[in-house]
């Protein structure tokens, strides 16, 4: 049953990612996100819905157009994949710690953290913003699910915030994740740092709490700095050349969310 449970989630995370990829890319272009068909780039022509089947469709088709037979970017799948992947880790890393209410919760506010947190990596990825409209949303959505944990744990027994137990871990965590990119930001004039970084930290904080969020932070400028160290050593960027940190703070989140406890362990000799 445990097993059955990891495909559900990894089949429900491929048909999420289906949906991120028109999130990604409506809202470079301001397309609503609801309504009209998906169409092929090249040919523009509506793709029908057989051939829009998460993962399947892609290989079907060979990664191409079935009108056009030009290539389909592998940014599809892949969104897919990553998230079907992380839906299915989430429950193999969560299930075995909560109990009733707790689990649909959990699991339904963490799938709601997870889905923003893809498509602000690719967004950002692509077009160096980190997006408003995703966001600020769920973000607002994370505020009111920690006040309302830490209203009610007492008398429900709930805890969705497992990892960084009571109000104060949280408030903590986002005072220091957006407090953190603030200081770069007014001390280089936006020259290090944007304020889409400011709010992403804050976001991480805002769920992961402390201490987990120094685990996000340290991980994603470790990641962030050995990636830009090999592109300009393979001579793909220079230094004066913009890199969007916005995916390796979502890395250093989900680093710090599936094995932050142990990490913390592992630093204090626990």
């Amino acid at each position: 049953m445990f097993y059955y449970y990891i495909i559900l989630f990894l089949i429900f995370g491929l048909i999420v990612g289906s949906f991120l990829s028109v999130v990604v890319s409506r809202l470079e272009t301001g397309e609503s996100i609801w309504k009209g068909r998906s169409k092929c780039t090249t040919c523009k022509k509506k793709i029908k819905s057989y051939d829009l089947v998460p993962l399947l469709s892609f290989m079907v088709l060979k990664g191409k157009c079935r009108y056009c037979e030009k290539k389909i970017s592998a940014f599809y799948p892949l969104i897919e994949i990553a998230t079907g992947v992380l839906f299915a880790l989430l429950f193999y890393r969560f299930s075995d710690a909560f109990s009733g209410a707790n689990v649909y919760l959990f699991f339904g506010l963490h799938i709601l953290i997870l889905a923003s947190l893809i498509a602000v990596f690719f967004y950002d990825w692509f077009y160096y913003i980190i997006p408003d409209k995703v966001l600020i949303p769920v973000g607002g959505i994370v505020l009111v699910a920690a006040v309302i944990n830490s209203l009610l744990s007492k008398l429900f027994q709930l805890d969705i915030f497992v990892y960084a137990p009571g109000i104060l871990n949280l408030v903590l965590g986002l005072v220091i994740g957006g407090g953190f990119f603030l200081i770069l930001v007014l001390v280089s004039r936006e020259k290090w740092m944007g304020w889409g970084d400011v709010k992403l930290g804050a976001f991480l904080g805002l769920f992961l709490g402390y201490p987990l969020v120094l685990v996000a932070l340290f991980f994603a400028f470790i990641l962030g700095s050995l990636f830009s160290i090999i592109l300009i050593l393979l001579k793909k960027k220079s230094m004066k050349d913009l890199i969007p940190f916005g995916p390796f703070l979502v890395l250093g989140g989900l680093i710090a969310l599936f094995v932050g406890k142990w990490v913390i362990n592992w630093y204090l000799g626990i």
